[in-house]
């Protein structure tokens, strides 16, 4: 009879309290280990150094030396800000070849609409203007020149 009025352990108001302590401490604990391997992450895969997001600051420069080593069609300007594009026409032989222009345009990543619509100017179509996020280019095309364009990072 006297068992029978003991209070069972799982009934014990004390031994609750002391559970749901312990499930709290797992559980915010839980949450900090989580929230100090995020904070690690976020660190780790970070990109280094305090350059700003946006276009890199060499790229125009890495695009030259990768498509014109010796600089005989590209010039960079302004800080590495600007890159000027000479391209071989009919009688203007100077400059970067049809393959070094393509190899520009795809270090520089020009979008392709962009491509298109320089690859259909015409001579009449004068001076014309495109672009893309963190640059800006312009361009002329004559079959006797080539084409000649600009392209200069706007961030």
């Amino acid at each position: 009879m006297l068992d029978d009025l003991q209070t069972a352990p799982e009934d014990d108001p004390e031994a609750k309290t002391r559970r749901t302590r312990r499930a709290a401490l797992v559980i915010g604990g839980g949450a900090v280990l989580m929230l100090v391997a995020l904070g690690v992450a976020a660190v780790t895969l970070a990109p280094s150094g305090s350059a700003p997001a946006g276009p890199s600051t060499d790229l125009l420069a890495q695009s030259q030396r990768v498509c014109d080593a010796d600089g005989q069609g590209t010039k960079v300007q302004d800080n590495g800000a600007t890159l000027v594009v000479d391209n071989t026409g009919t009688k203007d032989t100077s400059g970067v070849s049809l393959t070094g222009l393509e190899c520009i345009l795809e270090e520089t990543k020009v979008p392709e609409d962009i491509k298109q619509r320089m690859f259909s100017t015409r001579t009449r179509d004068g001076k014309v203007e495109g672009t893309w996020p963190g640059f800006r280019a312009t361009w002329t095309y004559d079959p006797a020149q080539g084409l000649d364009f600009t392209i200069t990072r706007t961030a």
